[in-house]
């Protein structure tokens, strides 16, 4: 079975989709993840978009975006109040397979009682074709 553009495109969002963004304890989760970007709140509240972000000692380094420009920045862990991570969500991908599961079961199911069955006719058993060839429609003498 042969999956359309569109549906790739679905089935890859739908993937994306199983993250979360958390608070997450920086030297620890950069020590064993890369993520893309990390948000870092500072003591002053501002937030700051961080990429290639990495622990070091006691300093959370990096490339930052502000005003449009890129900028190396090395931010103390004493100056920042929280970081933010996309995460995998274990729940949300629990609800997408169970979904996907759903579906095709559902998919398959009337797929095979479509087929199931007669020809999805009815036969009239008072018309002149009956009661020429009787032998042929037993259902209508029962």
């Amino acid at each position: 079975m042969k999956l359309n553009r569109a549906a790739w495109v679905g089935l890859f969002a739908a993937v994306g989709a199983c993250t979360t963004v958390r608070s997450i304890q920086p030297a620890e989760y950069l020590a064993d993840n890369t993520p893309e970007v990390v948000w870092v709140t500072d003591t002053n509240n501002t937030v700051v978009p961080v990429t290639e972000a990495v622990v070091t000692r006691d300093t959370l380094r990096g490339v930052a975006l502000t005003d449009g420009k890129e900028r190396r920045v090395k931010i103390p862990l004493t100056e920042i109040r929280t970081v933010q991570a996309k995460v995998h969500d274990h729940t949300k991908t629990a609800i997408l397979v169970g979904t996907v599961g759903v579906v095709a079961a559902s998919t398959i199911y009337f797929g095979l009682i479509s087929k199931s069955g007669g020809s999805g006719t009815t036969i009239d058993c008072t018309g002149d074709e009956v009661t020429k060839h009787p032998t042929e429609h037993p259902e209508c003498f029962s």
